[in-house]
C-alpha cells in the first residue's frame, strides 16, 4: 500500500510540476514574433514555442564547400550574418528568410562572402527529425 501511495504521489507530482513549466522562447523568437505574440502562445500553445525552438537550429545544416563546387553549382545567394567568414549561428534566425522549404527535396543557398551552403532540410526530414526529438 506504502509503495501504491509513493507511486501515486510522485507520478502525480510530476504532472503538475510538467504542466507547470514554462517554455522559454529561443531569443530570436521574439525577434521574429513579438513579444505579446509569444506571451500569447506561451498561455495557449506552449508546444508551438517548442516547435519553433527547435526549428531555429535543427531545420538546416551548414556546409563548406570548395571554391571550384561553389562555381559550378547553380545556387542562389545570400546574405547572412557572418563571422571570421562563417556564418554566425547565434545570430542567424531562419523564420526571417525568405525561403520555400520543399516536401520531399532540400534546398541549398550559396552564402555570400563564404564558402559556405546553407542546407534547409525538406519538411518531410524535418518533421522526422522533430518527431524523433518530441519522444525524448
Amino acid at each position: 500500500m506504502k509503495k501504491f501511495t509513493f507511486t501515486s504521489t510522485l507520478i502525480l507530482g510530476f504532472l503538475l510540476f510538467s504542466s507547470f513549466t514554462k517554455v522559454i522562447p529561443d531569443t530570436r523568437l521574439v525577434d521574429y514574433l513579438g513579444q505579446e505574440k509569444l506571451a500569447i502562445l506561451q498561455k495557449n500553445d506552449p508546444d508551438i514555442i517548442v516547435y519553433y525552438n527547435y526549428f531555429l537550429d535543427n531545420s538546416y545544416i551548414i556546409q563548406t564547400l570548395p571554391a571550384d563546387k561553389l562555381k559550378g553549382g547553380n545556387y542562389k545567394t545570400l546574405n547572412l550574418p557572418l563571422s571570421a567568414g562563417q556564418v554566425d549561428r547565434k545570430k542567424l534566425n531562419v523564420l526571417k528568410l525568405d525561403i520555400q522549404r520543399k516536401y520531399d527535396q532540400r534546398v541549398y543557398y550559396k552564402i555570400a562572402g563564404s564558402q559556405e551552403v546553407l542546407i534547409f532540410l525538406s519538411e518531410k526530414e524535418f518533421m522526422k527529425k522533430y518527431n524523433a526529438y518530441r519522444k525524448q
